[in-house]
């Protein structure tokens, strides 16, 4: 493999593609066996760390010294600043505050801004549709889909057979949201295909929006959150939502 393939791969895997990159780097994938292979040899590793790495929460005692430590080290309080120099700094320390509120929140672990993931879920699901590559597993199955999934992320997203009711599932693929591996459910409506965003953990947000021409439905069950994306019309896809919560 090329250096520049092993770059852009581990960046794909990443989600650190524009949108533009990742339709010519998937291109690359469907025309490169060896590629794919390793694309799915990464994938496979980062499931079985995330399944299997354990995690162990520092003693109580080690976090009252690090915190007693802190104390003895902390700076003394500044002397009083002169009623011109506070006139003059007021307004930098505004500034300083209103940046602080606005960028503090990103800093911390974990956090991500709800718009983000909702741009990154639209970009997902218009990636797919570019590039004619809506399912890694193609099955209307839903013992296949599911296993296939369970195997790929260590969770088991819940992956109704909603014929009958007019959504036809087609299959699944492994994307990545807010740096995270993510499933998605591929449902066909008539002309329309929808993506069903599986993650677990909070919704970040649950209700319909709008972006850019494309409807989200969001809402979260037994502990996934599950984000419906197509450019379906919002009452089908409410519909959608509410059968596969329901299911």
């Amino acid at each position: 493999m090329k250096h520049e393939d092993e770059l852009r791969l581990h960046a794909y895997l990443d989600g650190e593609l524009g949108v533009t990159e990742s339709i010519a780097f998937e291109r690359s994938l469907g025309e490169d066996a060896g590629l794919r292979s390793q694309l799915a040899e990464l994938r496979a590793l980062r499931a079985r760390i995330r399944s299997q790495a354990s995690y162990h929460e520092a003693p109580a005692a080690l976090r009252e010294k690090l915190l007693a430590r802190a104390h003895r080290q902390a700076a003394p309080q500044p002397r009083p600043l002169a009623r011109w120099s506070v006139w003059l700094a007021a307004p930098a320390l505004a500034a300083a505050v209103l940046l602080a509120a606005w960028f503090a929140p990103s800093l911390l672990p974990g956090f991500v801004m709800p718009d983000l993931r909702v741009q990154e879920a639209i970009d997902d699901h218009l990636r797919a549709t570019l590039a004619s590559h809506w399912v890694d597993v193609a099955s209307s199955d839903r013992h296949t889909v599911k296993p296939w999934l369970s195997a790929k992320l260590g969770f088991s997203p819940s992956v109704p057979d909603l014929s009958e009711q007019g959504f036809e599932l087609i299959g699944a693929r492994i994307d990545v949201i807010a740096s995270e591996s993510v499933a998605a459910l591929v449902y066909r409506r008539r002309q329309h295909v929808v993506s069903v965003f599986v993650w677990p953990g909070a919704s970040a947000g649950t209700g319909a929006l709008e972006r850019r021409g494309y409807h989200i439905v969001r809402f979260e069950r037994a502990g996934l959150a599950y984000w419906a994306v197509s450019d379906l019309n919002l009452s089908e896809l409410q519909d959608l939502a509410n059968l596969i919560a329901a299911s």
